[in-house]
């Protein structure tokens, strides 16, 4: 279904990426420009999103503000500036920023797929929907086709979006497993959050075959593992995210298999996802809420913090998985009073 054999290697195509990366690293000590740190920062983003680092995430978001504040044009370093706040899920800003970008000149249709994406977060999907067909039919591409199918799986529309992931594959006449890969995890993702673990496994197999090293796929494939039992694969997949990730989640999953397990050293990596998602929700409560609510609800065992996280999680997005999450915190702290 992915056409894996047109793709470049997984390898090749992370190791140019960073090749990218130190190519404008260098440039930023030497002459920072405006065009090369909005691209240091772009592909920061991309590097930290494929391999669960937060660490490339922090340097992105540097980069941006860096760029931002020597662009020479005021409205792009507003749409800058929003995309950095929608990352983040500070939505109300990251919507101030988007009207005042095209209040300063910026092209209100460059805006429409970021507008999407933080209607989508809060749950506005009527206006998101309007929005993302209408980049489809204009432009039908791996992208444009591939957020409308994550939305309409979003929305409960599963054989809709499943027909529009099969169109954004075959769309895709790339030769960067980059993008197709990505698609796989939004398509795997999704199966995972309707219950249907076999369509998970299938979709990021495929994953795996295009891109092995990418993070995320590794650690939902062991969450699929995991909850069908299988032990000894959800390990194998998990320990070397582990080590190439800085992300709590990894450590977090890793810590229920060895509980899974009945090893006794499942609390001392629960013990350090713990630290490390309340470090980062100093930093940014409102990217992690939802996350470290699920962690504590479960293997970090404090019901009472993720029934808080939950409720901050709502705040900010009233989506049904966000009030599933705040029912399923309430009823979990209920029962360990």
């Amino acid at each position: 279904m992915s056409g894996g054999k047109r793709y470049t290697s997984g390898r090749i195509a992370l190791a140019n990426l960073s090749a990218m990366i130190d190519g404008l690293e260098h440039a930023r000590t030497q002459h920072p420009a405006f065009e090369d740190l909005a691209a240091l920062s772009n592909l920061l983003f991309l590097r930290g999103d494929l391999l669960g680092r937060i660490a490339d995430h922090d340097r992105a978001e540097e980069s941006a503000l860096e760029a931002s504040a020597i662009s020479p044009d005021m409205g792009n370093a507003l749409f800058i500036r929003a995309r950095l706040a929608a990352r983040f899920h500070r939505f109300a800003e990251a919507n101030t920023l988007f009207d005042q970008a095209v209040a300063r000149g910026y092209r209100p249709s460059d805006v429409d797929a970021e507008r999407a994406s933080v209607l989508q977060a809060t749950g506005h999907y009527q206006e998101a929907l309007a929005i993302r067909e209408k980049l489809a039919n204009d432009d039908p591409g791996i992208d444009t086709l591939g957020a409308l199918a994550t939305l309409l799986a979003e929305m409960d529309r599963w054989d809709a979006a499943e027909s529009c992931y099969a169109d954004a594959l075959e769309s895709d006449t790339g030769v960067s497993p980059v993008p197709c890969g990505q698609l796989l995890f939004e398509w795997g993702l999704n199966a995972m959050r309707r219950g249907d673990l076999d369509r998970a496994e299938d979709l990021f197999s495929q994953l795996a075959s295009i891109l092995p090293q990418h993070v995320p796929g590794r650690g939902h494939r062991a969450e699929v593992a995991l909850a069908r039992g299988q032990l000894d694969l959800a390990s194998q997949l998990i320990e070397p995210a582990i080590a190439i990730a800085d992300d709590p989640e990894y450590r977090a999953t890793y810590a229920e298999i060895l509980a899974a397990r009945g090893d006794r050293k499942a609390e001392s990596y629960a013990e350090q996802a713990a630290a490390e998602y309340e470090r980062l929700l100093a930093r940014r409560p409102q990217a992690y809420a939802d996350h470290a609510a699920w962690f504590f609800m479960g293997i970090g065992r404090h019901p009472q913090r993720a029934v808080e996280l939950a409720r901050e999680n709502l705040k900010l997005r009233d989506t049904q998985r966000s009030r599933c999450l705040l029912q399923k915190a309430l009823r979990n702290a209920e029962c360990a009073a």
